[in-house]
């Protein structure tokens, strides 16, 4: 399979807010939330399909994506929350 970088370093993304009984990789406190790509981190196997077979043959580009905690949480905070999340789940922001 050829690699795909879909979201380039620096860009902001949004995190698709569906809600799923299936087994997946999202955190519910990031689903609808805005945040910055900074870091591809290449294919990986897809365990949200080894969840459910032994046999994984599906791949999906991995991003690191920088959330401030003020827009997950509001309030004071200064900090920041870093997550790797499948492009899948990813969807670019309309500037």
């Amino acid at each position: 399979m050829t690699e795909v970088q879909e979201f380039q370093i620096g860009q902001m993304v949004n995190v698709k807010s569906v809600c799923t009984n299936k087994h997946h990789r999202v955190p519910f406190y990031l689903k609808g939330k805005i945040g910055k790509v900074t870091e591809y981190l290449g294919l990986v196997e897809n365990p949200e399909s080894a969840a459910y077979s032994k046999y994984n043959l599906d791949v999906y580009p991995l991003y690191r994506v920088c959330f401030k905690q003020t827009s997950l949480w509001g309030g004071e905070q200064n900090g920041e929350i870093y997550a790797d999340l499948a492009g899948k789940w990813l969807f670019e922001v309309e500037v």
